[in-house]
């Protein structure tokens, strides 16, 4: 293993595999539809490949605090909210979870900031509801 393997963050990695897959694996999406579960693929896969231009935790920080809001705007757009509440939420919960976080101040920030900002995104959302295929959950 190289030196700079060495130094490399494991939040890096375990973002996607124990944050995302984990948050994933407890979904139920059996009464979701075909387009819903291609849509929650395709939100997943955007989650997942924004791991590759990772190169420090500032990019994971910066992630966590810009380009995820992104994805979950994007996403309330496609699935129905309640999937993607949980969805997000218990990703940014179970990173919480990992010692890499809960010592980095940086990150932990980053992702309380995230789910309060969630809150703002998905008021936002619910007020312009009326276009939205969707409709959301009372």
């Amino acid at each position: 293993m190289s030196a700079s393997a060495l130094n490399i963050n494991p939040l890096m990695y375990r973002f996607v595999r124990y944050c995302l897959n984990r948050a994933y694996l407890g979904l139920d999406d059996s009464k979701s539809s075909a387009d819903e579960r291609y849509s929650l693929e395709t939100i997943l896969s955007i989650i997942r490949q924004a791991e590759d231009n990772w190169k420090d935790i500032s990019n994971i920080v910066d992630f966590i605090s810009n380009e995820l809001l992104k994805i979950y705007g994007e996403a309330l757009e496609r699935l129905p909210d309640k999937i993607v509440d949980k969805l997000f939420e218990k990703v940014l919960n179970n990173c919480k979870e990992l010692d890499e976080v809960k010592t980095d101040p940086r990150v932990l920030n980053a992702i309380n900031n995230a789910l309060e900002s969630m809150k703002g995104i998905k008021k936002k959302f619910l007020e312009g509801s009326k276009t939205r295929i969707y409709e959301p959950s009372a």
